[in-house]
């Protein structure tokens, strides 16, 4: 009998208890009403474009142009909040292999994200100059407004990684 064919034993008791303990901890911050509101907006405008299309079959325009930004969008605001928390997708497997070394290698993640901010920063920069003469294509909005709230909220993002290396360091100073 190969392994593929023996049962496995899932323990519902203790998924359960797991999923009761992360939504009880579960908590919507100030901060993150930006991000409600935007995804609450984008879901508004894709169940339009899904009536209208379906229901109406008559699709409407600007709805799939709108949830696209809107994604996009929703996606620099979350991706801040994930800083914040530190709930960015990481290699936990790893942390046994450099335990005594985790702070370290965590410091230097968060350089080179940095790092990847900065030069996303830098990108977006270009975009609005050379899409400062263009516009949406359904839209009455000039391309650039989306790459200047993206730039808005990598900056942002990035003053959050300069405060949390900061603190880093300043922690390390201390343990001296």
């Amino acid at each position: 009998m190969n392994q593929s064919s023996v049962p496995v034993e899932i323990e519902f008791d203790e998924l359960d208890s797991q999923d009761n303990k992360h939504f009880n901890d579960f908590t919507i911050y100030k901060a993150d009403w930006l991000l409600v509101l935007v995804f609450t907006i984008l879901f508004c405008i894709v169940f339009l474009q899904f009536f209208s299309r379906y229901v109406l079959n008559d699709s409407v325009a600007w709805t799939e142009e709108a949830a696209r930004y809107l994604l996009i969008i929703s996606a620099f605001i979350g991706a801040i909040r994930c800083q914040i928390k530190g709930t960015h997708i990481a290699l936990e497997f790893m942390d046994k292999y450099y335990a005594n070394y985790q702070r370290a290698v965590q410091c230097c993640a968060q350089l080179l994200v940095f790092i990847l901010v900065v030069s996303l920063i830098f990108s977006s920069i270009t975009m609005i100059e050379r899409t400062s003469f263009q516009h949406m294509v359904s839209l009455p909005f000039p391309k650039y407004y989306l790459y200047i709230i993206v730039s808005s909220l990598l900056i942002i993002n990035a003053a959050v990684l300069v405060y949390q290396l900061v603190s880093y360091f300043k922690k390390a100073e201390g343990n001296q």
